[in-house]
């Protein structure tokens, strides 16, 4: 492991001024003799934190075989996270902000929790939370790049990985030797298709759960009806905030449950198993706590006001994913189609996290919703599951469509990210990693 700081401008526009500091990490093939070259990973996020995973020490659990052999590793924790200036203003959402508004009353609250956060971040970080967009970390990116000597970068995309990624492409694609984009995000969606598309995806991912919890004796609710327990859970905790263990003086609402599952209900198997843990079976118990003696502890782990999810996912969010609300009757109407194409968990996706946490966000979006356009780079793999809730298949197809002369992996299995979920895509991501030549299938049984 080889980590570093790299200085780079603040604002790009402005390369003689003010800089700041991108930490960086390496890990050298161990196969020097017959190394590919470099390989740009980014996890996802918005906001994670690449040389950071390196750092603790997971690059043999993530890039086996033949990736870890022929590939330096290497990543950056983007500007703004981690060891690269990390920004630090309060979770992606307030405790006992309004999340689903109601009514005009409570649009307008949304948006005052909105402004007050970005206040909160410009008062401690000042124009660092102006210069976090997606569109400057790639051109970190291709200042670390050249800082390596590498002529050309090989990139595999999680996620917000894949949107980062394709921007790159756009800006350099003569620089770019192979690049897998996974999981892809669409810029071009717009925020209420984006959240209306994973909202479907989710209810169906939610479903597949429950049916899972029927057949197999791992889950905790077997036998029971699990969507009655979730509607239980939630509606005793909209009816009296419940306390959480641990959290003293914090409580929960119905709304603070519905946000943790995006985060609770994705499967991302290559990680479980470096970690020896199974998503579902702790969802499944972490409800059946809830139901049974009303410990909501583990139900909002993970989520948007006491989890991973921080600062800098929300302002990156507010930079480049703006929600683009024109007034509570059009929040109203998202909110309606959300529930339309998912009676059970409505807009309960990252795609309304972003809106409820970004309205009336201070900072202008730097690079709001639009195509990300490639031409001239070297054909572009894209992949995708076709049960994905937080990265909907619709969005890898439009993607596709976008960059020229690339193609699309499908992988019929669900979790989030085809790396993550299946040996196969695995197989065919890296063999084109290191041929730069296209699967002869595109693809994947799981």
């Amino acid at each position: 492991m080889q980590c570093g700081t790299m200085r780079v401008p603040l604002d790009w526009k402005k390369p003689a001024g003010k800089k700041i500091g991108i930490k960086v990490a390496r890990v050298p093939a161990r196969d020097q003799a017959h190394r590919v070259g470099a390989l740009m990973f980014n996890p996802g996020g918005p906001g994670g934190q690449g040389a950071t995973v390196l750092s603790y020490g997971y690059a043999d659990q993530l890039f086996r075989g033949p990736l870890r052999e022929r590939f330096d590793i290497v990543s950056l924790d983007p500007r703004g996270t981690g060891g690269s200036q990390g920004l630090d203003c309060g979770a992606v959402l307030d405790p006992g902000q309004v999340v689903f508004p109601k009514n005009p009353r409570e649009y307008e609250e949304m948006k005052r929790s909105g402004k007050a956060r970005g206040e909160r971040c410009l008062a401690r970080h000042g124009d660092l939370v102006r210069h976090v967009d997606t569109v400057s970390a790639a051109r970190d990116m291709d200042a670390f790049r050249a800082a390596l000597g590498e002529q050309r970068w090989n990139y595999l995309g999680m996620s917000y990985g894949s949107y980062l990624g394709a921007t790159y492409a756009q800006l350099f694609p003569r620089r770019v030797r192979a690049m897998v984009l996974d999981g892809p995000v669409d810029h071009a969606s717009g925020p209420a298709r984006f959240m209306r598309e994973e909202a479907a995806a989710m209810e169906g991912e939610f479903n597949r759960f429950a049916a899972w919890c029927e057949k197999d004796t791992a889950c905790a609710l077997h036998g029971e009806n699990v969507g009655a327990v979730y509607d239980r859970v939630v509606a005793r905790a909209d009816r009296a905030p419940i306390p959480v263990p641990g959290h003293q003086g914090v409580t929960v609402n119905g709304d603070w449950i519905r946000m943790a599952l995006p985060v609770q209900l994705l499967r991302v198997r290559l990680v479980e198993e470096s970690v020896g843990a199974n998503a579902w079976v702790e969802l499944a118990q972490r409800l059946a706590a809830a139901d049974r003696s009303a410990d909501v502890s583990g139900l909002v782990k993970g989520g948007s006001y006491l989890g991973s999810q921080d600062s800098p996912y929300a302002v990156i969010s507010c930079l480049d994913f703006p929600p683009q609300f024109t007034g509570y009757a059009d929040a109203a109407a998202r909110l309606r189609q959300a529930r339309k194409v998912a009676p059970r968990t409505g807009a309960a996706v990252e795609g309304w996290v972003m809106s409820a946490s970004c309205a009336n966000w201070p900072v202008k979006p730097v690079n709001p919703w639009q195509p990300t356009t490639v031409r001239g780079a070297p054909p572009v793999l894209i992949a995708a599951n076709t049960h994905d809730p937080a990265t909907p298949l619709p969005g890898a197809r439009r993607l596709h469509q976008q960059i020229a002369g690339s193609r699309l992996l499908v992988t019929e299995v669900n979790g989030h990210v085809s790396y993550y979920n299946s040996g196969c895509a695995r197989e065919r991501e890296t063999g084109y990693l290191i041929t730069g030549r296209m699967p002869a299938s595109l693809v994947c049984h799981g």
